[in-house]
């Protein structure tokens, strides 16, 4: 597989895409939103690749403003709107994930490379490394 570049909208918050309510847990309108925007820009950028085998996710994340965030907040929603768009058959084929902050540009933005992954590390290797 060759790399896979996807240009996708900055991502509501984990706690912005879902709703809590007494009957269950419910995509909110501003998740909704968002799930529509990303599934039409995949199938606009990548109309034709779909992934059932494991991944590296590389995450350029480049925030809208200041404001002090924790990155990894914004990861889930992304990944679950990525999932609905049909382009990965599960967000958990994802091995290898990194996740870099960018600079701040108007209105936010993510870019997503999505490789095949790297062999399966080894507890015993890790030892190497003291």
């Amino acid at each position: 597989m060759k790399k896979t570049i996807l240009y996708l909208s900055w991502s509501p918050t984990v706690n912005n895409y879902y709703s809590h309510t007494r009957r269950g847990i419910y995509i909110s309108k501003r998740g909704k939103a968002y799930l529509n925007t990303v599934i039409s820009d995949v199938r606009e950028q990548a109309p034709d690749v779909y992934i059932d085998y494991k991944i590296s996710l590389t995450v350029y994340m480049f925030p809208p403003d200041r404001r002090v965030r924790d990155l990894d907040n914004y990861l889930k929603a992304m990944q679950d709107s990525v999932t609905k768009s049909g382009f990965w058959e599960d967000d958990s084929l994802i091995d290898q994930l990194f996740v870099k902050r960018g600079e701040v540009v108007k209105g936010g933005a993510m870019v997503i490379i999505i490789q095949k992954a790297d062999d399966l590390v080894r507890y015993a290797d890790m030892q190497l490394l003291e």
